[in-house]
């Protein structure tokens, strides 16, 4: 899954560079194992990159959080 994950990434930066279009500033991938069917959700407002003193790490904590907490994946 991550290889096709990083397949698609790459084939949608071609494409964001074809039609002359920002790339997403995030991505979701949702993988449905019992359907092997796979989502995404993209988004193009700045989430983070605005504010000089959030990391990485705080990025994924924030996710992991939401996971944890049971939000939809995609919600």
């Amino acid at each position: 899954m991550l290889n096709i994950g990083l397949d698609n990434l790459d084939n949608i930066e071609a494409k964001c560079g074809e039609f002359h279009r920002e790339m997403p500033t995030e991505i979701r991938l949702h993988y449905d194992v019992k359907n092997n069917k796979m989502r995404a959700k993209y988004r193009y407002d700045r989430i983070f990159s605005e504010h000089a003193d959030i990391l990485p790490d705080d990025v994924f904590d924030t996710w992991l959080q939401s996971v944890s907490n049971g939000e939809p994946p995609l919600g």
